[in-house]
């Protein structure tokens, strides 16, 4: 019980990190980095279920590669896990806003003990049928803690398990449409290669794509412009701003660039597409 006292304790030290991960606009990480975040903890305590569970969340938002500059971060979340107790974040504190933190730390200590949670209902029907030996007292206290914990996981599970058939009905992204090269500017291209990292999100994904009506949003940026329009089972861009755009973003290129190239990186360390393009 020990690792349970710790993980606890370090819970009621950052009594606002769970709110400041869950609750969407706040300072805190966001959605898929919460996901990601409690996959690499999981993975690291060889927690099945929990790696189930939140692999569906990530699936519904859609999962795309974390940002370089968030990489601390996952490091941190692993040591965590590997050492089993909570670990100094003086490092972090001195790079990331201190509610990125907090919420990191605790993303990391709820999903420890989730984990053990997990270990402990694997331990319990390892030694009901006989794979170890049956003491018990580790029955008992096993019995304790799955017992406790499950009105609170059982609804965790269904949700999960709600998301992965919806992410499963969901329509998938077309082709996108694109012009010619000679028709067309960078803009189009970034916001082309960017969109189905934009569209990854279950819910965003199908309503867009099955919505009666397109919907076109134009982006400007450095002297050049491009439209992405989304609607009745297609995706398509163009170049320059149609009349029809809802909204027009201004800005540098800089987030569309970064996104492109992580597109980029996981396809040249996919040794199948690397084959495909040869």
């Amino acid at each position: 019980m020990g690792a349970f006292a710790r993980w606890i304790a370090e819970l009621f030290r950052v009594p606002f990190g769970l709110v400041q991960a869950y609750v969407p606009g706040s300072s805190g990480i966001d959605a898929r980095t919460r996901e990601q975040l409690i996959i690499a903890v999981s993975e690291a305590d060889g927690c099945r279920y929990t790696a189930w569970v939140h692999g569906a969340w990530l699936e519904f938002l859609g999962s795309r590669e974390p940002d370089e500059a968030l990489a601390p971060l996952f490091e941190y979340a692993r040591s965590c896990a590997e050492a089993g107790r909570p670990l100094d974040t003086t490092t972090l504190d001195a790079v990331y806003p201190s509610s990125v933190v907090r919420s990191v730390r605790a993303t990391v200590a709820r999903t420890a003990i989730v984990d053990l949670v997990g270990v402990s209902f694997d331990d319990l029907t390892a030694r009901l049928f006989g794979h170890r030996r049956f003491r018990v007292g580790a029955v008992v206290r096993d019995l304790v803690v799955v017992s406790g914990a499950l009105p609170f996981i059982a609804p965790v599970v269904t949700t999960a398990g709600m998301m992965r058939v919806a992410a499963r009905l969901a329509p998938s992204l077309p082709p996108i449409s694109r012009p010619s090269e000679e028709h067309s500017n960078l803009v189009v291209h970034m916001v082309a290669d960017a969109a189905p990292v934009y569209l990854g999100h279950t819910l965003v994904r199908t309503s867009l794509l099955w919505s009666p009506v397109p919907v076109a949003v134009a982006v400007r940026s450095e002297g050049s412009s491009a439209t992405l329009r989304i609607g009745r089972g297609r995706v398509s861009v163009s170049a320059g701003i149609e009349p029809d755009a809802l909204v027009v973003l201004d800005g540098g290129i800089e987030p569309l660039a970064r996104i492109v190239a992580s597109s980029i990186v996981r396809e040249l360390s996919n040794p199948r597409a690397l084959r495909r393009r040869g």
